[in-house]
């Protein structure tokens, strides 16, 4: 019977005219069921009577105004927006376009998103109704459309939440016939398509990824905006993402890693933010979300996975490029962590960065306005640590200095080699130092090549061990079930250090492999491997950069090149190993690599225990580290 109620909350959705008639399952359950049952008390009973409802209530205008007047972060942010949505007045509106890497809607949906918002906001602050006419464009446009592509959901998940808070901005100069409209939209293409995938069972697919964010988190938009018209469906959106975002959430303990990487964090947690802070503002709580473990110290994973280049840690299927998280704001304000905030305003401030330009990463720019506006009060606060590592995830983030772009960072990675977007790459790094990526990760390919989430991934160099800044054995992938804790993570004196047990990387072939690396007096870094082969293999050790390569004469050392900097390596033992480089450059359809250069290492036919140990250092820097067995580094 507990079954039957479940889908039945699913199935209970309204009867007008123009809607979704009730599945026959549902009316039979209905009959069966509704006698003898009460109504239960729903997350409704609470729902804010009026619109706006969502994010930003009439109250919370005249602080963000006087804000806007008094703070000149918040009023650069305010006046990037107002450069989008003047441009905005003279763009068409989008069409339905199926396109992109993995051919759908996506592009499409976060563009309207971001204009949507954009508009809608714009008209909150200002009033001026010119940008809520242009908005309602948007979205009579979006509602026209056959559907909103439920293939591929996070399409449709997104499109949801454009129209949600649009129509919740707006609602005051809607018509009533746009209204209706809008309404219709939400409910069958946008809540609809989901419901049907939650009685399926199918939304189950994705419960452990990003598209548990966004998909719940864009759907309860959409209903919470339509919610007094439309409580059924409301209902029954609200009652799954509850569930559904708090399992997910679990992730994020005990420390705040996120194993899917930097980018990947950054779309999670922008969604699993936007359904807390709908649920706050439309019912006044949130149910506990935001006291899930791990999750009010997540933003320090953000800070420690951008390095001092402000490039990310691109771990995973993450891009280098960083760009403002809105969502820092949030948490700056709901976890009283300033830093967060100050994080933010410095990328913004940097200059590498321009708020006037509506791009897909920046579609959330009027959250970052709103909740920058709420943060401005906040003072104090303490940085992180040089060095921090997350549980969970097995990364470990070492910098000699905070806000300084010239220090010394390592980002290192054990993990879980079958974890959500991953890639072949346990025991990889990425080094920065004097404002440069010295060690790069060369990110995702493109998402449209054949098998790239099936059984052709492990094929393509970016995903494969050897397109990473680890080992390869007999030039083979690592073992796709293989797990490497952090074992140690901690300073010595002015040494930080980090050390992953790897020993189930290679299975059969490796007996045991160790790989610490240690920032030194917070100028060198020392990258050293203790391997034990079960037989003679082929050792590579590989480093990927985008430095111009010189190798010395005796094939001991290198000098890095780039934009005027230089870098050294040099190879402490073996004593008889030699630098020398191999083409990063893939065989099609693989993506190019370009100004890549695999820097190696070969170890051919090593049959016995051996210590790999290679130092970066500045050039003329003659100091030589005594190496010590990684069991003394703790």
């Amino acid at each position: 019977m507990s079954s039957i109620c479940a889908r039945l909350r699913i199935c209970l959705i309204t009867i007008t005219p123009g809607r979704a008639l009730l599945p026959a399952f549902c009316l039979v359950a209905l009959a069966l069921l509704l006698p003898s049952t009460a109504r239960a008390v729903t997350p409704l009973n609470t729902l804010y009577a009026q619109h706006p409802r969502l994010f930003l209530h009439d109250s919370d205008l005249p602080a963000i105004k006087k804000t806007i007047a008094t703070d000149p972060f918040v009023k650069q942010v305010y006046e990037g927006q107002l450069a989008i949505g003047e441009k905005l007045l003279n763009t068409p509106p989008d069409t339905y376009i199926i396109g992109g890497p993995e051919h759908t809607l996506l592009a499409t949906s976060r563009d309207m998103e971001g204009r949507i918002f954009t508009l809608a906001g714009l008209y909150r602050i200002t009033g001026q109704k010119r940008f809520a006419d242009r908005a309602i464009q948007e979205m009579l446009s979006a509602a026209s459309f056959p559907d909103w592509y439920p293939k591929h959901f996070l399409d449709t998940g997104e499109m949801t939440a454009a129209l949600g808070v649009g129509y919740d901005w707006l609602y005051s100069v809607l018509t009533p016939e746009q209204r209706d409209t809008i309404e219709h939209a939400i409910a069958t293409k946008g809540i609809d398509p989901w419901l049907e995938r939650i009685q399926s069972g199918e939304s189950e697919h994705h419960e452990h990824n990003n598209w548990n964010q966004v998909c719940n988190g864009g759907e309860s938009i959409g209903a919470l905006a339509i919610a007094d018209v439309d409580p059924r469906r409301a209902d029954a959106i609200l009652d799954h993402a509850r569930l559904a975002i708090g399992d997910i959430m679990g992730l994020f303990a005990p420390d705040g890693g996120f194993e899917e990487g930097p980018g990947y964090w950054n779309y999670a947690t922008s969604y699993n933010v936007l359904f807390i802070d709908a649920l706050d503002s439309a019912l006044g709580t949130d149910f506990g979300m935001a006291q899930m473990p791990g999750f009010a110290d997540t933003g320090d994973y953000h800070i420690q996975s951008t390095g001092p280049t402000d490039l990310f840690a691109n771990f995973s299927d993450a891009g280098m490029g960083v760009y403002p998280s809105f969502q820092m704001f949030w948490f700056a304000h709901r976890y009283d962590k300033p830093d967060y905030a100050t994080h933010e305003r410095e990328i913004v401030e940097s200059g590498k960065l321009d708020l006037r330009e509506a791009r897909e990463s920046s579609r959330f720019g009027i959250f970052l306005l709103i909740w920058a506006a709420r943060d401005a009060t906040l003072t104090g606060g303490h940085p992180l640590p040089l060095v921090e590592s997350f549980k969970r995830t097995d990364q470990a983030y070492m910098r000699s200095a905070w806000h300084d772009p010239n220090a010394w960072y390592v980002a290192f990675k054990g993990g879980d080699a079958h974890a959500s977007h991953g890639h072949l790459d346990l025991g990889t790094f990425i080094l920065d130092a004097e404002d440069q990526r010295w060690a790069s990760d060369l990110g995702p390919d493109n998402y449209g090549l054949p098998g790239y989430f099936g059984r052709q991934r492990w094929s393509y160099y970016r995903m494969r061990t050897e397109g990473h800044n680890t080992l390869t054995i007999d030039a083979q992938n690592e073992d796709l079930d293989a797990k490497a804790p952090l074992s140690a993570v901690g300073s010595m004196g002015n040494t930080l250090y980090a050390i992953a047990n790897l020993n189930q990387a290679y299975k059969g072939k490796l007996t045991s492999w160790s790989r610490g690396i240690a920032l030194l007096n917070k100028q060198r870094v020392l990258v050293q491997d203790e391997i034990a082969p079960a037989q003679p293999v082929d050792v590579v050790w590989n480093f990927h950069t985008y430095a111009d390569v010189k190798i010395a004469a005796n094939g001991r050392s290198v000098e890095l090149a780039r934009n005027g900097k230089t870098l050294e390596a040099r190879i402490l033992s073996p004593s008889h190993a030699r630098f020398s480089t191999v083409s990063a450059q893939p065989a099609p359809p693989n993506a190019p690599n370009p100004g890549v250069t695999n820097l190696v290492i070969n170890l051919p036919h090593q049959g016995k225990t051996e210590t790999i140990a290679v130092l970066f250092t500045q050039p003329g820097d003659n100091t030589r580290p005594i190496l010590k067995p990684l069991s003394t580094w703790k």
